[in-house]
């Protein structure tokens, strides 16, 4: 999430938009970090506070409650990743060049901080039911983002949707690693996520083919999945 320095103490000539700003960021960043080290149920304003350094006015100023400023630093940090997988997908060259680089953007965004992987992925279904449609709302955003880019000269896809099955694929294999606690070690199974997503659209022969990656075509392409100011 965005770096929310403190504001200094004393008088200052911060406008009260940038203020307004800070605060709000902070809440944010000790909502996501809290509910993800002590889970939805046990967190309570009061924990977001003392993080965030943020009074219980300020906070009622901006969120009507824990809920919406959770989900509200969920949407924050959805709306990153998303950012940075359309980033990699659109630079140019072949199309499973760019999914190979998309692949590895993900990876490396949850482990450059497992903690928020897991309050992304796993904490705030405690919300209530209606996390299931944000979730949806969340997966239909990465198939439209896969489905911009596709080649035009891709065979015919399989009789459920492709790219649902590659988006499908794909983030059940990073929710299975980051629930179990084994979020920092994703970037290692950059192979195996390169041959579950591009099945759907080669069949096994290419997309094997596809999941031999050599050293140098990768090299320094993780800095790129980097969260930024994680």
């Amino acid at each position: 999430m965005t770096d929310a320095t403190a504001l200094p103490r004393g008088r200052h000539g911060l406008s009260r938009e940038t203020v307004a700003r800070s605060q709000r960021q902070r809440l944010l960043d000790a909502a996501a970090r809290v509910t993800a080290a002590r889970g939805y149920e046990a967190t309570t304003v009061a924990d977001i506070l003392a993080e965030a350094g943020v009074g219980r006015e300020t906070f009622y100023e901006i969120f009507e409650d824990r809920r919406a400023c959770v989900l509200a630093a969920h949407r924050e940090l959805l709306d990153d990743l998303v950012a940075q997988v359309r980033i990699a997908y659109e630079e140019p060259g072949e199309w499973v060049d760019r999914c190979r680089a998309t692949l590895l953007v993900l990876l490396e965004w949850f482990a450059a901080d497992p903690s928020l992987g897991r309050f992304l992925l796993i904490e705030p279904a405690a919300v209530g039911p209606e996390f299931h449609a944000i979730f949806q709302a969340g997966f239909d955003r990465f198939v439209a983002v896969i489905d911009s880019g596709l080649d035009r000269d891709l065979p015919d896809p399989h009789p459920l949707p492709a790219t649902s099955m590659a988006v499908g694929a794909a983030i059940s294999r990073v929710y299975g690693e980051v629930a179990a606690g084994r979020t920092e070690r994703l970037p290692t199974l950059l192979p195996q996520l390169i041959y579950e997503t591009l099945v759907p659209f080669l069949g096994e022969a290419q997309a094997a083919e596809a999941a031999r990656i050599r050293p140098d075509q990768d090299a320094g392409r993780a800095a790129g999945g980097a969260r930024s100011g994680a």
